[in-house]
């Protein structure tokens, strides 16, 4: 067992909402100060970006045509500025999780490494990790011919990176930074280093399922949920088998390389 528990989980969650609560405020703030919309999508489709100018088209020349104010052109693209700000801020909130679990698990460094594993890489057994990251493809592609079957469109899983980060060299740099090195190393601590390890006086199935949620919940697609809550609990699995973290952020990792490099690839 871990030398942490429930009360040190509340601790880290409630750290963690914190910081959720203030990298948004920073966010707001940071925006406003730049006097910028905060637009870190597009306005659509090809068909909607299209209806959007066709109405602006009209709004502009009624304008004319009544020798009144001009209306401001629409925004159909998203704000490179607002994607920066928003991957910065969650960078740092990444960098805020190592301090959160340090202070939550009432660990030293080294106790904390030690106490995750992270001290044995264990390179023979990589070999799971990396195969169940296939795993994880599957069933996510079958929960998403699944949700096309039923034709309910918030079950279909969206990319919680906005494709409109590739239209920027400096915004995708950042977003790689984020998604392939700071997301795998900091989620893992937190999820499965703090809250699933905390956890498991209760049992694997109920430690992985309660982090598994919050997992799946914090990345705010509703399509996400179950495919995300699945690998959360294989993630959980991998990490058990071995107790150490490394398979965890290694499985973490690949899947996380390989959606980016699809989604800069389409």
């Amino acid at each position: 067992m871990y030398p942490w528990g429930l009360r040190e989980v509340l601790v880290g969650i409630g750290g963690f909402l914190g910081v959720l609560i203030a990298v948004n405020v920073v966010i707001i703030a940071v925006m406003l100060a730049r006097g910028d919309d905060f637009v870190p999508r597009d306005a659509g489709d090809t068909f909607e970006k299209a209806a959007e100018v066709a109405r602006y088209a009209d709004e502009r020349l009624e304008a004319a045509a009544k020798g009144t104010a001009l209306p401001d052109p629409p925004r159909v693209l998203a704000d490179q500025g607002s994607l920066r700000v928003s991957l910065i801020a969650t960078l740092i909130s990444q960098g805020a999780l190592f301090a959160i679990v340090g202070i939550a698990s009432k660990q030293t460094f080294r106790g904390l490494v030690a106490a995750l594993g992270l001290d044995r890489v264990g390179w023979a057994g990589l070999w799971l990790p990396i195969a169940m990251v296939g795993v994880a493809y599957v069933g996510t592609f079958l929960w998403v011919v699944a949700a096309n079957a039923t034709g309910i469109s918030w079950l279909e899983p969206t990319s919680t990176v906005p494709t409109e980060i590739t239209r920027d060299d400096l915004t995708l740099s950042i977003a790689a930074v984020v998604t392939v090195v700071g997301a795998p190393l900091s989620e893992e601590l937190f999820f499965r280093g703090l809250v699933f390890s905390g956890l498991l006086k209760w049992g694997f199935w109920p430690a992985a399922a309660t982090s598994g949620l919050m997992f799946a919940a914090v990345h705010f697609d509703p399509g996400s949920m179950v495919p995300f809550f699945m690998i959360a609990v294989l993630l959980s699995w991998v990490y058990y088998r071995r107790r150490s973290l490394w398979d965890a952020i290694v499985f973490h990792l690949l899947f996380n390389l390989i959606s980016f490099t699809l989604l800069v690839a389409a």
